[in-house]
């Protein structure tokens, strides 16, 4: 059984007697119900954009990243883009909604604020993680009263169903899903119509011909880590939240006097 308290703390940032405590708790408690050893690494990376802004944003991604265009899910709201490098990185999808009508919960997230109401539909959702057994992982975390969207709610939202979501974060808005995948099965995501659409395949192969003639293509490597704004209150509880849903452990924090802020990071 992995002991998530061996890891050393680094950082030169304090954390609060509340935060000291239940990180102890919080780990000996994941790793005695077997959550650690039964949670992996991010699978999958989903980020949602406004109607019309899909390929533009896909060929970006496929200038400046090592990633390639797979295939696009269709479904009756949405086209999912999936690109991917390989099984060893994450894959991405890129959600574009069709109607610039359509509303739900993501989007009533992003018009709380005044930024996010003028692009409502664009927005980062979260990241999929690997699971050994999706059934054990959701009824723990359900018993340690976390919620999750029903089969339904995933249905209506045209998310994959072979995915357990959870509900948004109250203090990142982010999701965090689990998808059951055993060491060398391939990705699937059960969504919607699978095809190659001509447009996207273009526009990546046009970002991959400008990738090579920049001389960049073998200097990009895969995501090296995400990072997630939170507000100065929710910093310590966002922390032990992540870490309650997935297998990482807290590495440490650090004050940026400068920027008035602090840089946390979970490995």
């Amino acid at each position: 059984m992995t002991n998530s308290l061996t890891f050393a703390r680094q950082g030169d940032k304090l954390n609060s007697d509340f935060f000291n405590e239940y990180l102890i708790k919080l780990l000996e408690e994941r790793d005695r119900s077997g959550l650690t050893d039964n949670i992996h690494e991010i699978d999958a990376i989903m980020i949602t954009v406004d109607p019309g802004h899909s390929i533009r944003y896909v060929a970006e991604l496929a200038l400046m990243t090592p990633y390639h265009y797979l295939v696009t899910l269709e479904s009756e709201t949405h086209w999912t883009h999936i690109l991917r490098i390989d099984m060893n990185s994450p894959d991405f999808l890129v959600r574009e909604v069709k109607d610039p009508n359509t509303r739900g919960i993501f989007r009533s997230l992003n018009e709380v604020y005044p930024i996010g109401v003028h692009k409502p539909n664009s927005r980062y959702m979260g990241e999929i993680l690997r699971v050994n057994d999706l059934h054990a992982v959701v009824q723990c975390q359900q018993e340690r009263e976390f919620r999750f969207f029903s089969q339904d709610e995933v249905r209506k939202l045209e998310l994959p169903g072979n995915l357990a979501i959870s509900k948004p974060s109250p203090y990142t808005h982010n999701i965090v899903a689990y998808m059951e995948r055993q060491v060398g099965q391939i990705r699937t995501y059960a969504l919607g119509i699978s095809s190659i659409r001509d447009d996207v395949h273009e526009a990546c192969v046009i970002a991959k011909e400008k990738q090579a003639e920049l001389g960049i293509d073998k200097l990009i490597l895969p995501i090296d880590h995400l990072a997630t704004r939170v507000y100065s209150q929710n910093r310590e509880v966002a922390i032990l939240e992540y870490l309650s849903l997935s297998s990482y452990y807290y590495w440490g924090s650090y004050d940026i006097a400068d920027q008035n802020s602090s840089t946390n990071v979970v490995e």
